[in-house]
């Protein structure tokens, strides 16, 4: 069972700087603090802890963002005497709030704002500052434990003591205050950032976008819809920290949601809601599936060929089917080989339910098919143009950002082709056409035979 990332994950706004059209915001990925500590320096009075931070640039001539590995010189609580074995309490700790002494380390990379292509950013040299955001990362970084120890006091189960966690971090010398956000990710913060700090700029249409990304046409209900929506988010953000905390409730309760889908999947791995044994097919599809949200069904799918809901249940369904005529060869002898041709169908239903939180989650997949093995290189040739399809002349465009409504709908047409990749039988494919000797079309005559022997 994998558990989601944000069980113990959390985003904080280091610092928020600059003049308009020059700010910035700084965040910090609290979820792992790495030591880098060189072995030789192990035990010693110095050891290098290692925090992600990205900064999201307001400004056209800088880019998007940049993710940087902080690398912060923090002193050991205890050091030990390599000769003699010995360890003892570092007198000469650094107190928190006090300079720092930090570099940028390998595998920092930034956003750049024109093609929207990543670059990698050079390792730094160590240097000391006294940066206000420098000097809050280095002391989550330099006390790592005491910080994570804090974030899990705050979390009682759906809930968060914004108030007991501020308490235990302002003994650390970090602001009481600290905005923690349920983001954690570069892409996360920089929609966080635009949302929540720059949105006029948004809604003026001026957000630097040299490389096109973010100037789709929208229609006039939609663009109405992100007004309505950005002037929300402000009305929050003007009433304080309570939207930020609201926001990390609203993380902690689908983080809970998340988990209770997990450990239920995992009970009934296998099987259906009502005891029986799931076939290899559903099996497969319930192990990506299986209470994962409706939406992301939708995504990973493409649009049902057919929903159908029934008080509190809704039912997917995804079907592909394949025609071929029947045809008969007729030799001297009489038939003497051809196709039966036939129909085939292979469905999968995904039944959807709501949990207690109300989010529509995959409670059910049943997968069944209808097909004779004659079928089989039809529905080899429907998957492989399929296929091409979508990495070839999909995928090139969506990467390019080229999609139009009839690729979309050559997406959607050809999406569907995963599940036949699911529920075909492969190991008798490989038999029959890859390991399985080609076939005469009839048995030799006596007669061929012995105008043969005559020949040789």
């Amino acid at each position: 069972m994998t558990l989601t990332a944000k069980v113990f994950a959390f985003g904080v706004v280091l610092q928020y700087e600059g003049d308009v059209d020059d700010r910035v915001a700084y965040f910090a990925d609290v979820r792992t603090i790495l030591n880098r500590t060189p072995p030789d320096q192990v035990m010693g009075p110095t050891e290098i802890r290692e925090i992600d931070v990205t900064a999201v640039h307001e400004s056209a001539s800088k880019p998007e963002f940049v993710r940087m590995k902080l690398q912060f010189q923090c002193s050991n609580v205890l050091s030990m005497d390599m000769t003699s074995g010995k360890s003892s309490e570092n007198k000469n700790k650094v107190p928190a709030g006090n300079p720092v002494t930090f570099r940028i380390g390998p595998g920092s990379y930034k956003l750049r704002r024109s093609d929207l292509k990543t670059e990698a950013v050079a390792v730094s040299d160590w240097k000391t500052s006294s940066a206000p955001m420098l000097v809050k990362a280095g002391t989550i970084a330099c006390n790592d434990i005491e910080f994570d120890k804090a974030l899990h006091a705050a979390i009682k189960r759906d809930t968060f003591d914004f108030d007991g966690f501020g308490k235990r971090i302002a003994k650390l010398g970090l602001p009481e205050d600290l905005p923690l956000i349920g983001e954690t990710l570069p892409s996360e913060f920089l929609d966080f950032a635009w949302e929540n700090f720059w949105w006029d700029k948004v809604l003026a249409k001026k957000r630097p976008d040299p490389s096109g990304k973010w100037a789709k046409p929208l229609s006039e209900a939609d663009k109405q819809a992100a007004i309505e929506k950005l002037k929300r988010k402000q009305q929050e953000l003007e009433a304080g920290t309570a939207s930020l905390q609201a926001n990390l409730l609203a993380s902690l309760k689908s983080t809970k949601a998340e988990i209770q889908a997990d450990l239920e999947v995992a009970k009934n791995a296998g099987q259906h809601p009502d005891g029986s044994k799931m076939n290899k097919f559903e099996a497969k599809l319930a192990a990506v599936f299986m209470g994962q949200l409706e939406q992301k069904v939708v995504n990973t799918m493409g649009n049902p060929e057919g929903v159908n809901q029934v008080a509190n249940t809704r039912f997917l369904r995804y079907s592909a089917w394949w025609e071929q005529q029947g045809v008969t060869v007729y030799g001297a002898q009489g038939v003497v080989g051809g196709d039966p041709g036939g129909y085939a169908e292979c469905y999968a239903e995904f039944r959807i339910q709501p949990n207690a939180q109300g989010e529509w989650r995959v409670d059910d997949i049943i997968v069944k098919g209808d097909y004779p093995l004659q079928m089989l290189p039809l529905m080899l040739f429907e998957m492989l143009w399929k296929t091409v399809a979508i990495l070839l002349v999909i995928l090139p465009a969506w990467l390019d950002h080229r999609m139009t409504p009839e690729l979309q709908g050559l997406f959607n047409e050809c999406i569907g082709i995963v599940v036949t990749y699911v529920v075909m039988p492969w190991r008798y494919v490989w038999a029959r056409y890859f390991l399985h000797p080609g076939e005469a079309w009839r048995k030799p005559h006596s007669d061929d035979l012995g105008a043969a022997r005559g020949l040789l």
